[in-house]
C-alpha cells in the first residue's frame, strides 16, 4: 500500500509504503511523487519504509532506478524497514552516491527522520492521488 502526507508549512513530503515492495510498487511510488511535484514544485522527502514485510526488488531494478535522476532534489530520508531489513535501502542509496546523486540518509525510524530535517510538530495531511 502506498500512502502520501504532505507537511505544507515545511514543505516536506512523506511517502509511506507497506507490505511488499516489488517493482510495480517502485513505479506506482515514482509516479505518484512525479505528478505530486508536477502541482507543488520541489520538496524535501521521507520515504517511509518501516512497514515494509519484504522487498522483492531484484538487484539490477534497484541499480537501474538508483541511477536515474532522484525525483525529489532536495533532502530525502528513508526510514528502514524493521522486518525486512535495510539491505536494498542501503545499496539504492550507495548506487545514488555512485551515480553523483545526493545521497539519502537512511534512519531507523520516523522520529529520526524528523530530526534530520530539524521538524518540530510536524502537520501531515492525507494527499489525494
Amino acid at each position: 500500500m502506498l500512502r502520501l502526507a504532505f507537511d505544507r508549512k515545511n514543505r516536506v513530503l512523506r511517502v509511506s509504503v507497506s507490505g511488499i515492495f516489488a517493482s510495480e510498487d517502485l513505479e506506482a511510488c515514482d509516479h505518484a511523487v512525479i505528478e505530486f511535484i508536477a502541482r507543488e514544485g520541489q520538496v524535501r522527502g521521507i520515504y517511509d519504509y518501516s512497514a515494509v514485510e519484504a522487498f522483492a526488488l531484484p538487484q539490477s531494478r534497484i541499480i537501474q532506478r538508483a541511477q536515474q535522476p532522484a525525483i525529489v532534489r532536495e533532502e530525502r530520508v528513508m526510514v528502514a524497514s524493521r522486518a525486512a531489513g535495510d539491505e536494498a535501502l542501503r545499496d539504492y542509496s550507495r548506487y545514488q552516491t555512485e551515480a553523483g546523486e545526493r545521497e539519502s540518509l537512511i534512519v531507523d525510524n520516523l522520529e529520526e527522520a524528523y530530526a534530520v530535517l530539524r521538524l518540530r510538530n510536524p502537520h501531515f495531511e492525507p494527499v489525494e492521488r
